[in-house]
């Protein structure tokens, strides 16, 4: 590979680890048990979703058309490409830098998004989207966009809800997008984009401005795009230009930021305790099953838990004794407990409350939640964790049981339970 070539990928690829975790990104992955050639030069693979990515790095010498034909049309190809042996074969074997050989899980995917990013610059105008021979839609991002929305959209929920809501706002639909300024267009440049002008008969769009200036009103509007743009129209014209640095540079935005910092609590909890580099090679279900519980919230579901595991910390930090905290909340389906256990509790004692807080959740929720995640912490924040991926109904002896050693530990009822409130260890 050329160096610009491996630039490209070096660029995407840390990215791509920064924000979603190595564990799930695979760059340049082979078929392995095949020809031995590189499928794509990225692939993120999250339970149901595989998003394949083509990187060009091409250096755009002023001609457009002959940039969109060394850039698109090979990226198109090659997503193409990946997608028809990653289905076609029985079994396609991948290899991620720091895991075993894994077959490719097909069967589990339900999903898939194709992005090309062309990171060449003076770029004034490009397909804001294309299809492959299959009709499958593909996403276009240059450099600063997509280095702008995964920094913005850096978990793989949001990442995914904005792919989604792209996708099906714009598929069918030829759409252009003009970063360049419009002073900044040559005579060359001019002629060139009249020339593809003449082409749009029906159904286009016209976006003036970056696509940043369009995640900026993505923001704006609840996490959707410009009404505009659902229009029933012929053709439309959107202008936008400089609307992200204005929005970037709002209060509310920074305050959002700000607010947003606690959240990493759950990111840095994922990669430092659960999916520590030395485990991966033989990482446990359990291991794997809380990660994946835990990134699939998105960044402001992040925030909720991480603000309350700080609260609920601060609140306990200092108690001695036996003493016993607990705070529960349902997600979704998807049940929180956070307790609290002190240094002279032995492990015993702590994993048996432990486990009867878990069966109190589920029973005093009316088994609400269909998981459950435990975070466990003393004041050192010496952490236990656990994660059940499929909470049953208990049996009538079983849930008397609990009912019995609950009373006989003084915990709550189930309404001031629910509520998260704490309750001390009877001495």
């Amino acid at each position: 590979m050329d160096d610009k070539g491996q630039i490209g990928e070096d660029f995407v690829n840390n990215l791509a680890y920064k924000s979603f975790l190595k564990y799930w990104c695979y760059p340049g992955p082979k078929y392995e048990n095949g020809d031995k050639k590189e499928i794509c030069d990225l692939m993120i693979i999250f339970n149901s979703v595989l998003i394949v990515i083509s990187v060009k790095n091409y250096e755009f010498k002023g001609n457009h058309f002959r940039y969109f034909n060394n850039t698109i049309e090979k990226a198109v190809k090659q997503i193409h490409g990946a997608c028809r042996t990653l289905f076609s074969a029985t079994e396609v074997q991948i290899k991620h830098p720091d895991k075993k050989i894994e077959t490719f899980p097909r069967e589990q995917i339900n999903k898939v998004f194709r992005i090309v990013i062309n990171l060449g610059d003076g770029v004034k105008f490009y397909p804001f989207n294309q299809t492959t021979k299959n009709d499958d839609y593909v996403t276009l991002f240059d450099r600063d966009s997509f280095e702008t929305i995964i920094g913005q959209l850096d978990t793989i929920p949001d990442f995914i809800d904005y792919l989604e809501k792209r996708e099906r706002l714009f598929k069918g639909k030829t759409t252009i997008i003009m970063p360049g300024d419009e002073y900044d267009f040559p005579v060359e440049t001019q002629k060139e984009f009249f020339k593809l002008h003449e082409q749009l008969t029906q159904n286009y769009i016209l976006i003036s401005g970056t696509e940043k200036d369009l995640l900026s009103h993505f923001f704006k509007n609840t996490r959707n795009f410009p009404q505009a743009l659902n229009e029933d129209a012929n053709g439309i014209f959107l202008q936008i230009d400089g609307d992200w640095d204005s929005f970037a540079t709002k209060q509310e935005v920074k305050n959002k930021a700000k607010a947003d910092r606690a959240s990493y609590f759950i990111d840095g909890f994922v990669q430092n305790e659960i999916l520590k580099d030395e485990l991966l090679q033989n990482i446990t279900t359990m291991r794997l099953g809380l990660a994946k519980a835990l990134l699939s919230f998105d960044r402001l579901t992040r925030r909720s838990i991480a603000n309350s595991y700080f609260e609920f910390y601060n609140r306990y930090k200092d108690s001695t004794g036996l003493f016993f905290g607990r705070r529960f909340g349902d997600y979704d389906g998807v049940g929180v407990l956070l307790t609290f256990y002190t240094d002279q509790m032995d492990f015993e004692m702590i994993n048996d409350l432990n486990n009867l807080a878990i069966e109190s959740c589920n029973l005093f929720s009316g088994y609400k939640s269909k998981s459950m995640i435990l975070i466990s912490a003393n004041s050192s924040h010496r952490f236990l964790f656990a994660y059940i991926d499929k909470l049953e109904k208990y049996t009538p002896q079983h849930e008397e049981m609990i009912r019995q050693d609950v009373k006989k530990l003084g915990w709550f009822t189930k309404h001031t339970f629910l509520q998260g409130t704490e309750n001390e260890f009877p001495k």
